[in-house]
């Protein structure tokens, strides 16, 4: 749940923005998050979080006005104040909300296009979820995989559902199983698509093995005929029949 304020004065419409959020982890009041992202000239400053209980500088101006805010008992109180207001008071109505309109991921694991390495390039996409906080782990073997992983941002779909996308480039040898799991709070379990390097192979031979018998069926086809031919204009054949 997210409240922004803009409190701009320049001639593009930006000087000063704060980002007001809260984080809700459960129902528990206790364990709700009150946070503020200041920006200033477009550039993030500092930040308030109600767990650690002040502010964050994240630049040298950030950190001078972090420290002021911080000895003002007027700004402490007021931050717990819009924390009770704005997100402990909305744990229920946030939850109700995120229930109500909760869908479960679909998922797709597929091979894409060869790098110039010529390594794999395996991509996992996960459609139609809400809400949009989503886990995606590989594991190679049943070992989990964290090099060659990247990843697109959680994408919205324009109907409050989102897609992600992830990315394993990898050198498979035969035998190899790679997995696609998906962790998310519509889910009673994670949910996991596969890859094995050996059934891709196996349809590569099989693919192959078909081309060939029928290269060979026509071969004897072509064979019979010149022979069917051949015996019907020999007149020794002829006078037997």
């Amino acid at each position: 749940m997210q409240t922004p304020k803009d409190c701009s004065i320049n001639e593009d419409g930006y000087f000063m923005f704060a980002d007001f959020w809260c984080a809700v982890h459960s129902r528990d009041p206790k364990t709700v998050e009150y946070l503020i992202d200041w920006y200033f000239n477009k550039e993030f400053t500092m930040q308030y979080n109600s767990t650690v209980g002040n502010w964050t500088g994240l630049t040298p101006a950030g950190l001078i006005t972090a420290s002021r805010f911080n000895e003002d008992s007027a700004d402490i109180l007021q931050r717990k104040v819009e924390k009770q207001l704005i997100c402990v008071d909305n744990v229920d109505v946030v939850f109700n909300i995120t229930v109500e309109n909760m869908a479960a991921p679909s998922m797709t694991l597929q091979e894409g296009d060869h790098t110039s390495s010529h390594n794999t390039i395996l991509v996992c996409s996960i459609y139609d979820f809400y809400p949009e906080h989503i886990l995606v782990t590989w594991y190679l073997n049943g070992q989990e995989v964290t090099e060659g992983v990247t990843i697109s941002e959680v994408m919205t779909n324009g109907d409050c559902t989102y897609q992600v996308h992830s990315y394993l480039e990898c050198t498979p040898i035969p035998k190899d199983r790679v997995t696609c799991t998906v962790e998310h709070v519509s889910l009673k379990e994670p949910k996991s698509s596969y890859w094995d390097s050996s059934l891709k192979q196996s349809d590569g031979s099989f693919l192959t093995g078909g081309v060939c018998a029928l290269l060979l069926g026509a071969l004897i086809l072509s064979l019979g005929l010149i022979y069917y031919r051949r015996k019907s204009s020999d007149p020794t054949f002829l006078n037997t029949l």
